[in-house]
């Protein structure tokens, strides 16, 4: 009989195995399909007339390329907690609890012997499919073949980790459903609290509504982490058409990171056999078998809850009538404690298992909760951290951006500081600011966004809603705050660096499309016409095109055309629609020598104009009006147009055309709006549409 004392019991060891090697063959059949099967097929009928042959994919870069595209952890999350949950299942059930303690092998014995049979059958199908795809791949006479092994170390360190997670997770519980349930709320605690106190500011605090979109994966949340961080890298680079390879290389992310989480499930592995040394036999099947465990698991699921409820309260409460600022946090602070409250003692009932949780031990420990909660959302209130006055230093930066009618992002020092005060200038009166929308509800308005990608990675947003400044309620402080930003972002030289792209002062204009409305009378339909100019050659052309562009640039440095506001979109169409045109107007610039820096794919992160994998052209597309006097003439002198009757507004375009299925030559426009305007007279509140009226 093996001693007391041993790390390891080999009997245990392989009663383990029986019991959960099904799961390890269920697991190893999988792998077997995604990696050696799956990359065998696709690579099975390659010859010169395949796709990826004729663009200059290699056998490497189709082994890289698959490797890169495995998961790492949704997989060994899984495997994790069902091995494991197996091989402890004897900690659920009293009559196995008290059998496997009452035999002469130590808790330090079947604590570890469990772990290392939990990992064996984890494990050892990651080995073996390694070595099959390895000599599946060398087979198929591909190089690099340490890309495999790589990632088989990234799914080894994601197995230990969470193997340690769900260990932990069943030690503090004797019930395994609930262990089993703490283990993903442990996997992912860290992003439902960010998600909580996100939810709650994007709702409550100014300039904070799109706080949802700033999530970014933390070392904290390893099962995000880790596929973002730590992985096989093929990068492969295409010509502008996408018709060859120019460029391939590869790296292995993430080896500091690994080298955390292993060292990190060390400490977890550790700090559980601790919990597994003192655990009482009594506590199987409570829903909390450790002390400390259950004040932290009341108190926390009262406040995020009810946080994140009361805010939502809030928000319902101002969907159906306009408050002040102070008035809905108000709202939400008192339901957010009432909610709490009612949490508090049902986790309480939860933990207890039984209703008789009512007595003055527990209402005090829930009044401390309480005032504890309450302070936390008045420091929310009071913006004792400062988010909402937050501005990104300088030095910081890596780049600022703003997303009104056009998005614009500034790379350029100068840029990124006068932006930053403008920003600045802009919520130093947010007494006023944040009750806008309260204050005129009525005046027609918009929100816009300001994001600051900085150089640590962070991305800070925010957005803030605004009302169209030339509302005649607009005050001097108001339009103070508002107005700079228009004209920074109105400025004629932005518009052409960030709207119309970093090359438009460099670049040749590849094709260049004008569209004119033909009229169908015989369907009472219409369709688009374009000028192809098939007679002309390439050169002929891009000359036209060119000629056009110069004038198009006259009308925006005239400000003619990308001007913003801040006006609702309903508004802005109301007002335009009889100068703005229908016809359209787009146009192709190219640089092959310059890369395309896209204002918008990185104000979104995508960084798509800063890369190797960038693009040299762009297609831009304009909503021309009757004020563009020069572009207008330039189309019409290069032939793109050849009559002023061509040219037809958005107002009466939709003049002409809503009436689809009526003779459009029997109706006249100037009766119609004669109509209509009786009919409103005379149906204020009717829901009819007028022109529907006026035609039945």
């Amino acid at each position: 009989m093996q001693s007391k004392t041993s790390f390891f019991n080999m009997a245990l060891f392989k009663k383990n195995i029986s019991r959960t090697w099904i799961a390890g063959l269920l697991y190893f059949v999988l792998l077997l399909l995604m990696l050696p099967v799956f990359f065998v097929i696709n690579t099975a009928n390659i010859n010169e007339d395949d796709w990826y042959t004729r663009l200059g994919y290699t056998m490497e870069m189709r082994l890289y390329d698959h490797m890169s595209s495995i998961p790492t952890t949704f997989m060994t999350i899984i495997v994790a907690i069902i091995v494991t949950g197996i091989t402890f299942w004897y900690l659920f059930n009293r009559r196995d609890s008290y059998m496997m303690h009452a035999f002469p092998v130590s808790r330090k014995s079947l604590f570890f012997t469990g772990i290392l049979s939990s990992l064996t059958v984890s494990l050892v199908p990651v080995l073996l499919v390694s070595v099959i795809m390895t000599i599946a791949s060398a087979a198929r006479g591909c190089s690099g073949l340490v890309c495999i092994w790589y990632w088989a170390l990234i799914v080894a360190v994601s197995t230990l980790l969470f193997t340690a997670i769900a260990i932990f997770s069943l030690m503090i519980t004797g019930q395994i459903v609930t262990g089993i349930i703490f283990y993903f709320i442990f996997n992912f605690l860290y992003l439902m609290m960010e998600i909580a106190f996100r939810l709650t500011a994007s709702i409550l605090i100014w300039g904070l509504s799109e706080a949802m979109n700033g999530i970014q994966y933390k070392i904290w949340t390893p099962v995000l982490y880790i596929p973002d961080k730590a992985k096989v890298l093929s990068n492969i680079v295409m010509d502008d058409n996408y018709t060859q390879v120019i460029h391939f290389d590869h790296s292995f992310m993430g080896g500091d990171v690994l080298a955390i989480y292993t060292v990190a499930a060390i400490v977890i592995i550790l700090i559980s056999y601790q919990l597994y040394r003192f655990k009482k036999l009594e506590t199987v099947l409570d829903f909390i078998a450790v002390p400390f465990m259950k004040p932290v698991f009341s108190v926390g699921m009262s406040f995020f809850i009810s946080m994140v409820a009361g805010a939502f309260v809030s928000g319902m409460v101002e969907a159906l009538t306009p408050l002040s600022y102070d008035t809905k946090f108000g709202i939400a602070i008192i339901s957010a404690l009432i909610l709490g409250v009612i949490i508090y003692f049902a986790t309480q009932m939860l933990i207890e298992k039984t209703l008789r949780v009512f007595c003055a031990k527990k209402a005090f420990h829930c009044g401390i909760y309480s005032l504890a909660a309450l302070a936390i959302l008045l420091c929310m209130r009071l913006d004792v951290i400062g988010i909402e006055n937050k501005v990104p230093a300088l030095k910081d930066i890596e780049w600022a951006g703003i997303e009104n009618d056009y998005t614009m992002v500034f790379t350029d020092e100068m840029e990124i500081e006068a932006f930053r005060q403008i920003h600045q200038n802009f919520i130093t009166d947010k007494k006023e600011l944040r009750n806008i929308n309260y204050n005129f509800p009525d005046v027609d308005g918009k929100t816009f966004s300001i994001r600051y990608k900085l150089k640590n990675g962070n991305i800070v947003i925010r957005s803030y809603p605004v009302i169209n400044t030339e509302a005649s309620v607009v005050s001097s402080e108001y339009l103070a705050a508002t107005q700079p930003i228009l004209d920074f972002v109105n400025n004629p030289g932005r518009i052409k660096e960030h709207i119309i792209g970093n090359i438009w002062n460099n670049c040749e204009v590849k094709s260049m499309d004008f569209g004119i409305v033909i009229d169908v009378p015989e369907t009472h339909d219409y369709y688009m016409e374009y000028t192809e100019f098939d007679e002309l050659s390439t050169k002929e052309k891009k000359a036209k095109f060119k000629r056009v562009y110069d004038e198009f640039l006259k009308d925006v440095d005239a400000g003619k055309v990308f001007q913003q506001n801040f006006a609702g979109y309903d508004y802005q169409y109301d007002a335009n629609q009889k100068t703005t045109l229908y016809n359209s107007f787009d146009f192709v610039i190219k640089n092959p020598d310059v890369l395309y820096f896209s204002d918008s794919d990185t104000f979104y992160d995508n960084d798509y104009g800063m890369t190797s994998e960038g693009t040299h052209e762009q297609s831009i597309y304009v909503d021309l009006n009757t004020d563009c006097t020069n572009t207008l003439k330039a189309l019409k002198d290069e032939g793109f147009y050849s009559d002023e009757k061509d040219l037809i507004t958005n107002y009466d375009f939709s003049r002409k055309y809503e009436s689809y299925g009526y003779d459009s030559e029997a109706i006249d426009p100037e009766a119609i709006d004669a109509e209509r305007a009786e009919y409103i007279f005379e149906n204020p509140d009717g829901d009819l549409d007028p022109l529907e009226a006026v035609m039945n």
